[in-house]
């Protein structure tokens, strides 16, 4: 069980990197962008498309490794209350409503990238499959992610989630 942590520990720490390069890419290009158009009268063609693009990344992403990190949105004041076993109950239930949520997300998305992924963005021109494809790609993180903490709650040794 302590490999399947360590290497949680590990993807989850990559996923962060990721995430810091794009977001760093993201605040660069629209601080270029600024003194561009305020300073020079200029762009970069494609530049906001480029940032749209990234936030886009940087948010499928972040979402799945806040649901590995379990810093998503919950009130858990009820659940608080709870003996340790009715508690460990509440939080696989909880985690398997955002398996089937994200399951049903990568469901709908995949028709949906088979439909319009062909077609080119308007500046870059660069098909859309490749600003569509991190959906799916998300969602199947924060499935494995909600899977991970389902089986260390269920690991005999272990009550909470």
């Amino acid at each position: 069980m302590k490999w399947l942590i360590k290497s949680e520990r590990v993807f989850t720490r990559l996923m962060e990197f990721i995430i810091s390069f794009f977001f760093l890419g993201i605040i660069i290009m629209v601080i270029t962008l600024v003194v561009l158009r305020y300073g020079f009268n200029t762009t970069i063609v494609g530049g906001n498309e480029l940032v749209v693009i990234l936030f886009i990344y940087t948010s499928a992403i972040g979402a799945a490794v806040i649901v590995g990190k379990k810093e998503h949105i919950a009130i858990t004041y009820f659940i608080d209350k709870l003996p340790p076993f009715p508690k460990k109950l509440v939080n696989i239930f909880n985690l398997l409503m955002i398996t089937l949520l994200n399951g049903a997300m990568i469901v709908y998305s995949i028709p949906w990238i088979s439909r319009t992924g062909n077609y080119l963005t308007a500046v870059l021109g660069i098909p859309q499959i490749f600003s569509q494809i991190i959906v799916p790609i998300g969602c199947g993180m924060a499935i494995l992610y909600c899977l991970f903490h389902i089986v260390l709650a269920l690991s005999p040794n272990r009550i909470e989630v």
